[in-house]
């Protein structure tokens, strides 16, 4: 650096630096493209809400017929869905309530009852689902079907039962009731016992006792509670219907006892002897105050 060079910059007269030159912006040049993110597309059946709103319209639409008809009206109702998995399957049985037994009947009922279609009091719903395709229907609608009962057409087929321990250990996981073999089914801890007419009592729906092999301590802490010959489950073929019998062992005479816990809510007292006792799907019957059984229409 020279002299004069040093002098300019102890004194600040610095050259100014040249620019380079800024490439100006060409409106021409391909922007490079935006790509949309794409939304996410549901998979699967329709939420349950959507498939229960379904199911009821369907049912409602196909007995508009029988508005302000209650002498005709239909006296059962089953309705039967086809389903092409288990995932399906699964869905229809959330709409259906499954697990709050009697509330889709209600509401059901209720929403007949706005269409001005009423249907006696006692009248009877029931589903069923399919794998390959629907039974004979009254009605049908894509992979829906009904069929429906009405007074003229009794329907003379056995209705199953089926009878699960929900407190309490009993001999099987669970008890299938089929009035094709037997209409009467004794409830009572151990497998038989004799009775005060010297008749031997033989169990179907077996508490397990404490000498049984399969007894165990914890869950069936209550078994005791219950009465060798507690009580029966009898089926009326003529009207299709079961009922709760309370035996001798299971009445406060013999200081036991007996109840129902319907879905409803209600609770009822089983302590009249030969009295019948009706039951619906998803009563829970009490013996003892210790085991309480489930019960089932299948």
């Amino acid at each position: 650096m020279s002299l004069l060079d040093s002098l300019k910059n102890l004194f600040g007269f610095t050259p100014i630096q040249a620019r380079q030159p800024v490439e100006p912006v060409n409106s021409n040049r391909p922007q490079e493209p935006i790509t949309d993110i794409p939304k996410p597309v549901s998979q699967g059946p329709p939420p349950a809400g959507q498939q229960r709103d379904r199911l009821l319209r369907f049912i409602v639409e196909k007995l508009r017929p029988y508005q302000n008809e209650p002498e005709t009206a239909p006296v059962g109702l089953k309705l039967c869905i086809l389903c092409t998995d288990a995932e399906e399957e699964a869905v229809y049985r959330v709409a259906l309530w499954e697990s709050q037994p009697g509330k889709f009947q209600r509401e059901l009922s209720r929403q007949l009852a706005d269409n001005y279609v009423k249907l006696p009091n006692d009248w009877r719903f029931d589903y069923g689902f399919y794998a390959d395709e629907l039974p004979d229907c009254t009605y049908q609608n894509g992979n829906l079907g009904m069929i429906v009962q009405n007074k003229n057409q009794p329907d003379s087929s056995p209705l199953l039962a089926r009878i699960v321990a929900l407190t309490g250990q009993t001999e099987q996981v669970d008890y299938i009731l089929d009035p094709a073999k037997k209409t009467s089914f004794c409830i009572g801890r151990g497998h038989s016992t004799q009775t005060a007419s010297g008749r031997i009592r033989t169990n179907d729906i077996v508490i397990l006792n404490e000498d049984d092999p399969a007894y165990e301590a914890k869950r069936g802490a209550g078994n005791s509670a219950v009465s060798r010959a507690h009580a029966h489950i009898q089926y009326d073929a003529a009207r299709r219907t079961y009922s709760l019998q309370v035996d001798p062992g299971g009445l406060p005479a013999s200081g036991n006892k007996t109840k129902l816990f319907h879905p409803d809510e209600r609770i009822e007292r089983a302590d009249i002897p030969g009295m019948g006792y009706p039951l619906q799907h998803g009563d829970q019957i009490e013996l003892g105050g210790e085991v309480t059984l489930l019960f089932e229409l299948v």
